[in-house]
């Protein structure tokens, strides 16, 4: 029985130490760098235009036609682009970013600010109201 174990132990060590390992081990894996994202043009939601970066110029609807100013209209004139909302476009192709407007102006949509409803009530004396009638307790009326 010793030597049945001793001739297996034999064999094992014989088989273990002419196995090969193969580890690869790459340690010059390099991750893919993202690009840059370089964003030429604005949705401005709150004026259904849009800006773009490289011309410096406004592209805003007017009269059915698109068009560039280096101002937006006058219905924007307290504008401050800085405070504005901006959401970045990169879903257009070429120099048109508008083709894209209604799908722009539907996921973000103008803010809108109301303000409260100025309610104006009209009083005009009646029952309760202004002169007393009736029987009463105030002044001079039938106190002795």
């Amino acid at each position: 029985m010793k030597t049945l174990r001793l001739t297996f132990a034999l064999l094992l060590f014989a088989i273990v130490t002419n196995a090969q390992i193969n580890l690869n081990i790459n340690p010059t894996v390099v991750e893919a760098t993202p690009k840059p994202v370089v964003v030429r043009y604005y949705y401005l939601p709150d004026y259904s235009s849009y800006y773009d970066v490289s011309t410096k110029r406004y592209i805003y609807r007017t009269n059915n036609r698109w068009i560039r100013a280096k101002y937006l209209p006058g219905r924007a004139r307290n504008y401050s682009y800085d405070k504005c909302r901006k959401i970045e476009i990169s879903d257009y192709r070429g120099d048109r970013p508008y083709i894209y407007y209604k799908k722009h102006y539907a996921q973000y949509a103008p803010v809108v600010v109301r303000r409260p409803a100025v309610v104006y009530v009209d009083r005009k004396p009646g029952k309760g109201h202004g002169k007393h009638h009736g029987k009463g307790h105030g002044k001079g009326h039938g106190h002795h």
